[in-house]
């Protein structure tokens, strides 16, 4: 008898990874002023970022990304934007250029597992 398994295929291109990096964002609000803003990454993968961003903006809009560790740009555009309940806005953006080592980690394919060490065992 087979035992059924309730974990879900990954869908998604890359893993995530919860980290803040600062970045600076440059675009326009909904108004038509352009904006320069500087906040931090709330969720990254290979492909884009979740970031806090109080600026009035729309999906499918463009904006230029500057990674404030390395000083690399990306266009990315924005994919969605949400309103946590504290009140803040939160944009996930996608990378439009290619920038695959934007944030300078490597991310492992989706679904796959985790090695796994022990330690102390030898390598003999």
């Amino acid at each position: 008898m087979a035992i059924p398994s309730y974990r879900r295929g990954e869908k998604r291109r890359s893993s995530r990874v919860t980290l803040a990096v600062p970045i600076r964002v440059d675009g326009e609000n909904i108004a038509g002023e352009k904006f320069i803003v500087s906040t931090t990454t709330q969720v990254l993968s290979q492909f884009g970022c979740l970031i806090h961003l109080e600026q009035e903006v729309i999906i499918d809009q463009t904006l230029i990304l500057m990674n404030e560790h390395t000083r690399q740009s990306a266009q990315a555009r924005i994919v969605s934007t949400r309103r946590h309940r504290n009140g803040h806005k939160y944009v996930g953006v996608e990378f439009i250029s290619k920038a695959e080592d934007f944030w300078r980690l490597t991310f492992v394919r989706p679904g796959a597992r985790s090695m796994k060490r022990v330690y102390g065992a030898s390598d003999t």
